[in-house]
């Protein structure tokens, strides 16, 4: 009876279930990185498109503004290929660090599989910290990321939609 009360308030990650959901969060973080690297951009890029069928298929009194509408709005294409590779190497990172924090689970899940002594309460407090800090933080670094690389380029949009639109 003394050891099933120990057992119970003891804090072990033994159980196969949680290495399935420690599996799934990876592989659910890795998507959600990809994703939050592109949909910031789909905005952007159809907002572009539009922009270019509005400076083509307009008859413009002035070529020179409409040569100076399509320089400003190629220099905005090349800042979002720009941005684009720095979020890809920030997304990169993001799942580099989740990985580790994911592997360094998987140790302290081991640990407590083969000592099957009860973990203290720092150690156990740190293992949670382990399994559930990394992946919405590595999400809100990306979703800021994101937004704070593409803020220009929509500044930049807007304006060019306005005086394509003038």
């Amino acid at each position: 009876m003394a050891s099933q009360s120990l057992a119970a308030e003891c804090f072990r990650l033994n159980e196969f279930s949680g290495l399935l959901q420690l599996a799934f969060g990876l592989n659910l973080a890795l998507s959600i990185f990809k994703e939050l690297a592109i949909v910031p951009r789909g905005p952007l890029a159809r907002q572009i498109a539009a922009i270019e069928t509005l400076i083509g298929s307009r008859k413009v009194r002035d070529p020179s503004s409409a040569s100076s509408l399509r320089a400003r709005l190629e220099s905005a294409k090349r800042e979002i290929v720009i941005n684009d590779d720095s979020l890809a190497t920030w997304v990169a990172c993001c799942a580099a660090v989740t990985f580790l924090f994911g592997v360094a689970a998987l140790f302290w899940s081991f640990y407590a599989a083969v000592d099957q002594s009860c973990m203290g309460e720092p150690l156990a407090l740190f293992t949670t910290i382990v399994h559930f800090i990394p992946l919405p933080l590595a999400i809100l670094i990306l979703y800021a990321r994101a937004h704070f690389v593409y803020k220009d380029v929509w500044e930049k949009i807007n304006l060019l939609k306005q005086d394509a639109l003038a």
